[in-house]
Parts: C-alpha cells; sequence; structure tokens
C-alpha cells in the first residue's frame, strides 16, 4: 500500500504540489487520477465518480506528462509531434503553432526531435499539455532538464492556466511556487 486515508480536492486555479521522497507514490497517485491505475476509495469529477464516466470522457478532462520525454517521435519535428497529438485529441494545427510560442520552441518548429536538448524536449512535451487545452494538469517533475529562462516559461503557462480557473497537480522534487492566482496546497507522501 502506498497510501491511506488520503483525501483531496481542487478548486478553481489550485495547484497541488505532490512531494516525498522517492518510492512515496507520487507518480503512482497521478496515474491513480488520470485513472490509469486500480485503487481503492473514491475519485470523482464535479461530485461524480470517474467510474460512472467513460474513459475518453475522464481523459478530455486532463491532460498528463510524464517524468520522462521517450513517448516523443524523435524523427519527426517539434511540430509534427505537436500536430500527431492535435489530431489525436482532434484540435486546430494553430493551436500547436500557439504551444510552441509559449514555451519559447517556435524557432525549433522545424527541428527534428533527435536533435532538441534535454531542456527543450521537456518543454516540447509541456508544449502539448498546454495545446490539449485541459482543465487539469497532471504533471510528473515537469522542470526536468529545465534551465531557469525554461523554467519562467513553465511558470508563466502555468500562471495562465489557473487564471483561467484551471488545474494541476504536480509531482516534483523541487520546490513549486503559489500560482499567481488560486492556491497552492504541499502534499507530503510517505511522511510518518
Amino acid at each position: 500500500m502506498l497510501f491511506q486515508n488520503l483525501s483531496l480536492s481542487l478548486g478553481e486555479g489550485d495547484v497541488i504540489h505532490l512531494a516525498g521522497p522517492n518510492g512515496a507514490g507520487k507518480t503512482s497517485l497521478l496515474r491513480v487520477i488520470a485513472g490509469a491505475l486500480p485503487f481503492e476509495g473514491a475519485l470523482a469529477w464535479q461530485g461524480t465518480p470517474i467510474s460512472e464516466n467513460t474513459r475518453a470522457s475522464h481523459a478530455a478532462r486532463f491532460a498528463y506528462l510524464p517524468a520522462n520525454d521517450t513517448h516523443l517521435k524523435v524523427l519527426e519535428t517539434s511540430y509534427e509531434n505537436l500536430m500527431f497529438w492535435a489530431r489525436l485529441w482532434g484540435i486546430g494545427g494553430d493551436i500547436a503553432e500557439n504551444s510552441l510560442s509559449a514555451l519559447g520552441l517556435l524557432d525549433l518548429r522545424d527541428r527534428p526531435v533527435r536533435f532538441l536538448s534535454a531542456g527543450q524536449k521537456r518543454r516540447l512535451s509541456l508544449a502539448a499539455v498546454i495545446m490539449k487545452g485541459s482543465w487539469l494538469w497532471l504533471l510528473d517533475e515537469p522542470l526536468n532538464g529545465l534551465d531557469a529562462e525554461s523554467s519562467l516559461l513553465f511558470r508563466a503557462a502555468l500562471d495562465r492556466h489557473t487564471a483561467k480557473g484551471g488545474l494541476a497537480v504536480i509531482a516534483s522534487h523541487l520546490n513549486v511556487e503559489p500560482p499567481a492566482t488560486g492556491t497552492l496546497r504541499r502534499v507530503t507522501l510517505g511522511a510518518a
């Protein structure tokens, strides 16, 4: 058992920072919220248990960022990667351009992913999260590989998201600053 007696809720613009040592269950909790891991207890969206929803309707509510960027297609360009996800999610290509721009990647639009640095790949993965336009962001170590300037770009994107009422659950070993609007709650897993 990774955790018990855990109760969390999010209101408009709220961010939860999941902290704790390796193996405490941060990534597992993100996967539970995403509906990808079985669990005992209740998980609801606006009071309705997610088990009463189709998998597709629940998946539309969130954008998930894994801890690594191995999901990127390394032979395709940054733009082609985003367009793959845009087609899958049924959204327009202009949003891909806007997402690249938001994370300072527009000049790398036509560069194959295999030639991107680790931080640039991370920003591309974050651009996909922004592009999906979901209310809930589930982010596993979003600052991995980001330099100070890139961290500020991520921070600005998170602030825009929460200012519109968006929610985020962020698993990170690094400090997470409160959003410009909404609240930040730190939840430490694996603590006695």
